[in-house]
């Protein structure tokens, strides 16, 4: 029976002899099974990241690859059928990271929406890592001297919960990563790293069983969004009049926010819209400079 701990990350590094390693063995899993073919399949670099976790993760399971479904990865002793998710970058795995409007954001996993909207896909539990990679050579297995090779466990959650709780976001869809935004290319749902179940120790996930994935399938999380994403959504409804004032405070106090969310757009077009509607004589210097003690605008810098 498996016991909830806050979502907390557990670090594995995979520099050194012992790393090097485990990412031969990755490698050369992919060179034997490697497959570009299939909706949305990440290319060799990805799918190495997700082979490499997944060897991690058997190795310190202590179990064996022993089955051919493509649906999951490992077959937990309790018969609870665990797919390993990874995606990698440059950048360590943060919780929150702080934003330039001085509001922090927390971390968010993605997943392709075929995996969860697709019930041929027959998986129970999704465990969510991160891979810390390094900027260059870093198709599996990189090389002996690297040392920036990290996992990062983040924690498990049931596939009925992705499917109930996450935001699904179609092709195309603009999403915010550290101080900038950019489009998803593939159908992606997000679903954040706090609604996670956390794990101690790795061999935790031995104890989860068939009754422990039902009661997570109904369990209910918190907000699948941002506090700054929440923010930005409540004053576009407001100013459809879908919401009051009341409301988004309500929204501030429940989310522990007191500052205003930074715009996707630049201060620059904010300041040439006051600016017209000053010079029509919609707004009067002192709303003006109301504005102005909020909203920083930024002059040529020069090249």
């Amino acid at each position: 029976m498996y016991k909830f701990v806050p979502p907390t990350p557990i670090v594995i590094p995979l520099s050194g002899e012992k790393g090097f390693e485990l990412r031969k063995e990755a490698a050369k899993y992919i060179e034997d099974s490697f497959n570009t073919t299939g909706a949305e399949r990440g290319n060799k670099e990805q799918q190495g990241f997700g082979a490499l976790a997944e060897v991690v993760i058997r190795k310190e399971l202590g179990l064996i690859k022993e089955q051919k479904d493509l649906a999951f990865d490992i077959l937990l002793p309790s018969g609870v059928k665990l797919d390993v998710k990874c995606r990698g970058g440059e950048l360590a795995f943060k919780e929150e990271y702080l934003h330039v409007d001085g509001l922090t954001r927390v971390a968010k996993h993605n997943f392709f929406a075929r995996q969860i909207f697709d019930k041929n896909l027959n998986t129970d539990i999704y465990l969510m890592t991160h891979l810390e990679a390094p900027s260059k050579n870093r198709l599996l297995p990189g090389t002996s001297r690297q040392k920036k090779w990290k996992l990062y466990i983040c924690g498990w959650v049931s596939k009925k919960r992705v499917f109930k709780e996450g935001v699904y976001l179609p092709r195309g869809s603009l999403t915010e990563q550290g101080n900038s935004w950019f489009t998803y290319r593939g159908q992606e749902i997000e679903f954040y790293n706090k609604n996670l179940n956390g794990i101690s120790q790795i061999k935790d996930l031995l104890t989860i069983d068939d009754a422990d994935v039902k009661k997570d399938e109904s369990r209910k999380g918190d907000l699948n969004l941002t506090s700054a994403d929440a923010l930005r959504i409540s004053y576009d409804l407001a100013g459809r009049g879908f919401l009051n004032q009341k409301q988004i405070e309500f929204v501030k106090h429940k989310l522990g926010v007191s500052d205003t969310v930074s715009s996707i757009l630049h201060p620059n077009q904010y300041y040439h819209l006051m600016e017209w509607l000053k010079e029509l004589r919609q707004i009067d210097d002192k709303e003006f400079k109301r504005f102005e003690k909020k909203i920083k605008k930024s002059a040529y810098e020069g090249i």
